[in-house]
């Protein structure tokens, strides 16, 4: 039971990046006080450029943490995990970092937690899922 808890936990974060694509693409305004603009990179490479930079980002972060949650109820091998967990939590934290207004504050804090949890459990944990017995 707990597999499938962490996995859905995984699986919200990384689908809950899809946030910041739907703002850059106009489709939804997630967080009002966000234009797709990131302090740090419109300046030098212009709007469309940072738009890309969220786009892949995002869209990173999602596979991401997908692939995470496949790893952990067993559809992707064990393997994949460290790396994933690693890569996935970098590349969300570079986007909160690039683009702090793209979510609503508390899911910022929420993102940056999960980033931080699952960093905790690989780099000092050494955490893997079949840590746990089967549930």
């Amino acid at each position: 039971m707990l597999k499938l808890i962490i996995a859905l936990v995984l699986a919200a974060h990384g689908i809950g990046h899809s946030m910041g694509l739907l703002q850059v693409f106009k489709v939804a305004t997630v967080s009002p006080s966000w234009n797709g603009d990131s302090w740090l990179l419109t300046g030098p490479v212009g709007p469309t450029g940072t738009h890309v930079v969220g786009v892949v980002v995002w869209s990173l972060a999602i596979a991401g943490f997908v692939a995470l949650a496949a790893v952990v109820v067993g559809w992707l091998p064990e393997a994949w995990f460290a790396p994933v967990a690693i890569a996935s939590s970098v590349v969300s934290l570079l986007g909160i970092v690039l683009f702090p207004a793209a979510f609503p504050v508390f899911s910022t804090i929420g993102a940056f937690a999960v980033n931080v949890a699952v960093l905790a459990a690989v780099l000092w944990f050494d955490w893997v899922p079949s840590d746990l017995a089967a549930s």
